[in-house]
């Protein structure tokens, strides 16, 4: 990482190649998580969304604790009507964090592994932080961690623990995240 600056309604963000190749993959890995078993209806298409929304089908495998870290129950307590939630809005929820993921990836690609500064708008900013922060979610629920104490504890592992590099990955997500709110 080199540097971040705003420069008029953007925000230029050096990454070193293997930076840039990183944060595309893992939006890439992100959004087909999301994509399930099938593409959710196109946003402008109200009767298509609204036909998968009365179907109840769910094409996301609740299964995945990451899936359930981002679209968590609505009513704790009351799996019923966090059911009918769900049915009622992830479709919704769905494509918009793909639509999101697609932002950022966009900018990526643009730079051509990091030749070139990510530009990122600044009018895009919220969806480049959704989505920076649904991948640290992501690495969060695959870390295992939950509490203070257990960032902590990953943070003293030793190099040659895999988790290592991951738990660094999740922190310099979140020096992404930092450094593109300062410039906001």
């Amino acid at each position: 990482m080199r540097d971040f600056r705003r420069s008029g309604p953007s925000i230029l963000m050096r990454l070193t190649d293997y930076e840039a190749t990183l944060l595309e993959s893992l939006v890439e890995q992100l959004a087909g998580l999301l994509e399930g078993e099938g593409e959710p209806p196109a946003e402008d298409d109200s009767f298509a969304r609204w036909q998968a929304e009365l179907s109840g089908s769910d094409l996301l495998d609740r299964s995945d604790p990451v899936i359930g870290r981002l679209f968590p129950d609505a009513y704790a307590g009351d799996a019923q009507a966090s059911e009918e939630f769900r049915r009622l809005t992830q479709a919704k929820q769905r494509g918009d964090r793909l639509g999101q993921a697609e932002v950022v990836l966009s900018a990526l690609r643009d730079s051509d592994a990091g030749k070139h500064p990510v530009q990122v708008r600044v009018i895009e900013l919220d969806t480049w932080l959704k989505t920076l922060t649904a991948l640290r979610l992501s690495l969060a629920v695959r870390l295992g961690i939950e509490t203070p104490a257990d960032a902590e504890e990953l943070d003293a592992l030793g190099e040659d623990d895999p988790r290592s590099y991951i738990y660094r990955v999740y922190e310099w997500i979140a020096y992404l995240s930092e450094n593109l709110l300062g410039l906001r």
